[in-house]
Formats: structure tokens, sequence, C-alpha cells
């Protein structure tokens, strides 16, 4: 039997992770298709980086769970309504990439044949998969690679690793009318994300606003927040010398990556801002503490990443701050080196 009738053409790819977890799907979904053309992909993810994925020509469909509704109240009569909305589509075939045990069950409740997906320590839920894969974490470490090793595992061919998102151009053109000064090109654009998930990833209002001062004069600023950033956005702007000529928490994920599609230079820490700029185009310059880029770099060559801490706490989880000294990994990352790195790449783009 052919691998491609093995899999039939309704297949499921299960992510129930975060923002950036989305577009590191891209890769194996593009490879799926490029190696089984008739199949329809199908991608199952939490709300918030499904708009993304929309934009992916080779994603049949994006079904979005909701995940504070099915832990709120009803939440698991709402569960037991998606489960049963989810076997209606008669997929052929899942594949669980996380190794967690919501995904695996609604792959099972899929009533699917086929169940692909790595095993970990649960020994019901390895009873649920029917392809079983073991992660070499040695060989693929970043989480692109994790996903890759499940297309080769599978005894498919890589045809292409890269990760990138083509922009609609009506949406181009929307973040254009509402900030005309972006059809301005002859002056070079940054865009600065000082937010992240987690605090312990944060660099600080200080540290940001110290590098914004030292370009706002000759380049355009644009210092993006999302919706529940606003602090860290005030915080800065007290900080500034000029006011950004963009300043804004209220861009939806595709009018953010527009945006940076218009923009020279991307500035942040890591979280899922930092993914969507490298996958538009954008060169990024990241700043990383508790995690470390060989697990989740920005999948692109245009960038430059600071990862100065030689703690041995990292990688870390990120709870609780394990150093005596409070966010000492990322705070060893210093504006003036930043500074000198954004003024190296500026003066080569």
């Amino acid at each position: 039997m052919l691998l491609s009738d093995y899999l039939g053409e309704n297949i499921l790819v299960i992510d129930l992770r975060y923002i950036g977890d989305c577009l590191f799907l891209i890769p194996l979904i593009k490879n799926l298709k490029l190696n089984i053309p008739k199949a329809r992909i199908s991608a199952l993810v939490n709300e918030g980086g499904d708009s993304l994925l929309r934009l992916v020509p080779e994603v049949h469909q994006v079904i979005a769970i909701n995940r504070a509704e099915i832990k709120g109240r009803f939440g698991a009569f709402k569960f037991i309504k998606f489960l049963m909305d989810i076997r209606k589509k008669k997929f052929d075939a899942t594949i669980i990439v996380p190794h967690s045990d919501r995904p695996t069950i609604i792959a099972l409740a899929s009533g699917a044949k086929t169940r692909i997906g790595y095993t970990n320590k649960s020994w019901w839920r390895n009873a649920l998969l029917t392809d079983k894969l073991n992660y070499n974490s040695d060989k693929n470490p970043h989480l692109i690679e994790y996903n890759l090793q499940i297309v080769k595992d599978l005894g498919f061919k890589i045809y292409d690793e890269t990760l990138s998102i083509q922009i609609p151009h009506a949406h181009i053109e929307a973040i254009k009318t509402r900030y005309p000064l972006l059809k301005d090109r002859n002056e070079k654009g940054i865009i600065v994300h000082p937010g992240a998930r987690g605090y312990l990833r944060q660099w600080g209002s200080e540290n940001f606003a110290e590098v914004i001062n030292a370009f706002s004069d000759d380049y355009k600023i644009y210092l993006v927040g999302g919706p529940s950033e606003n602090n860290i956005i005030k915080e800065i702007t007290d900080k500034l010398t000029r006011p950004p000529d963009i300043i804004t928490t209220k861009l939806s994920l595709i009018e953010f990556a527009s945006l940076c599609s218009l923009s020279d230079l991307f500035i942040g820490n890591d979280s899922a801002p930092i993914h969507i700029a490298a996958a538009v185009g954008t060169f990024v310059i990241g700043l990383y503490g508790p995690t470390m880029p060989k697990f989740c770099r920005p999948w692109t060559d245009k960038s430059l990443l600071f990862d100065i801490s030689k703690l041995p706490c990292r990688q870390c989880e990120q709870d609780v701050c394990l150093s005596p000294k409070i966010k000492a990994c990322i705070e060893e990352i210093k504006p003036e080196q930043v500074i000198e790195g954004v003024k190296s790449v500026l003066n080569r783009i």
C-alpha cells in the first residue's frame, strides 16, 4: 500500500499550543501536501493563530477551538459537542503534533482510523495511537524540525523547509490606508514589540525605550503591543524623547503581519510576533533569556539574536525564576549591545 493511500485524502493536523506553534505547522503541512497533492489537509488549533493559517493555500480548512470556553461553565458539554462536530468531518487520518493528552483524545473521537503522534510517558495515551513515533531531540531540537521529523518518519520527502506567509494585497492596502505614512518607503521603519506571553521573557520598558531613543530621530518607529499590553507600551512612551510614528495595541494578527511586511526591521522578545515578522520576510532582532534559540529561534536567515546568558537554569519552565537574581538571564543583554546590533543591521539592509 502506498503511504498516501494509508493516510487517505482527508487529513487532520492537531496542535493546541500557542500562536507561534501555529506558524511552525506551516512547513509540516506544505510538505505533506507536496507529497500527497490530492490530500485535503485541515488544521485544528486554538483560537488566535487560526487567522494566519487561513492565509496558507495548502491548508484546506482551519478549525479553531475556544480554549477558555471549554474550560469554563458547561465546558464539558461544549467539548463533547465539539468532538461530535469533528467526527462528522470523517477524517481518514490525524497527525497529533504535541505529545499531550487533549489532542490525542480529539484524534480518537474524530473516528480517524490512523492516529499518528509522538509517544510520551503516558501508557494510556500511547495506546490511543495507531502509529507511534519517537522524537529525536538531539537531531531535531527546533520545533519546526520536531514537526518535520513526523514527515520523515512517515517515509515522505522534505521538499521545502522554509516558513513564509504571503499577505494578500488587500490587507497591505488596508494597513496603508489606516496609517498613510506607510505609503512612503523612503525612510526606513523599525517595528518594536516589547511584550511577551510570560513576564520572564520581557526585556523591560527602560531597555526598549533606550533603544528607541537611539533611532527615533532618523527612522520611523512603530511601537506595537497586544490588547493586554497597554501598561508596558505606556511605560515605554513615558520614557521616549519623541513619540513613535505609530503606537497601537489594537492590531489583529493579520494587520500586525501587514505592518511587519512594510517594516525594515523588527525588535522584540521571544514571542509570537517575532515569528510573524520573520515569516513575512522582515529582518528580526530577538532578545532571548529563559528560552533558547536552538528550540525556538525565528526560522529565517534574516535575524540577529541576543542569546548571551550561560546560566545553568536555562531553558526553564518560566512559571517562576530559578535564579537568585530575578530575570538575570535576559537582563544580561544591555541596551548598548542591542543599539550596536541595530546599527549594523540597518547599514546592510
